[in-house]
């Protein structure tokens, strides 16, 4: 499944992950066999806040979402992750921005792969439980809250920024 460019109203950005050959290799089968997409959400209360997740690949807050399968629409998939990894139940409205990636091996330069990180506007209240009851696996999410502003440790909040606003 890729994503075709016309179907989504959104903006596009471009985005370059420069990661180790290993980690390159073992995303492969995700980029080349698998669906190569990420959906992703910006899920806000009534009250303006917005949930983040902290997880066990990034270095700091992330919104939640995840690969989406094949079997799912990038929607149905960035809604299954914010279940998974907040318990939150998310009315998923409209994209926000779809991101191009290229992936490339930090040591040479060298494209690997493309894939493409979807992230929609999404409508979701309630309480968010505790870590260990969050995630597919018992250390996949570290923690998960709503913030009423990004937090400062923001995993690529130079490319998220705008679209949290």
């Amino acid at each position: 499944m890729t994503l075709d460019r016309t179907t989504l109203d959104a903006p596009r950005e471009s985005q370059t992950i420069r990661l180790p050959a290993e980690t390159l290799s073992s995303m492969r089968e995700w980029a080349v066999a698998g669906t190569g997409l990420t959906a992703a959400a910006r899920v806000r209360d009534p009250n303006g806040r917005t949930a983040f997740v902290k997880n066990d690949w990034s270095d700091g807050w992330v919104l939640p979402g995840g690969a989406v399968e094949r079997d799912e629409s990038l929607a149905g998939g960035a809604r299954r992750e914010v279940r998974e990894e907040t318990t939150l139940d998310a009315d998923i409205v409209a994209p926000l921005v779809v991101f191009e990636q290229s992936y490339v091996d930090e040591s040479d330069g060298e494209p690997a792969f493309t894939a493409q990180y979807v992230v929609y506007d999404a409508r979701a209240d309630g309480e968010i439980p505790d870590a260990d009851r969050l995630g597919e696996t018992d250390d996949e999410i570290r923690a998960a809250r709503w913030f009423q502003t990004p937090p400062d440790a923001l995993h690529d909040g130079d490319l998220l920024g705008q679209y949290l606003e």
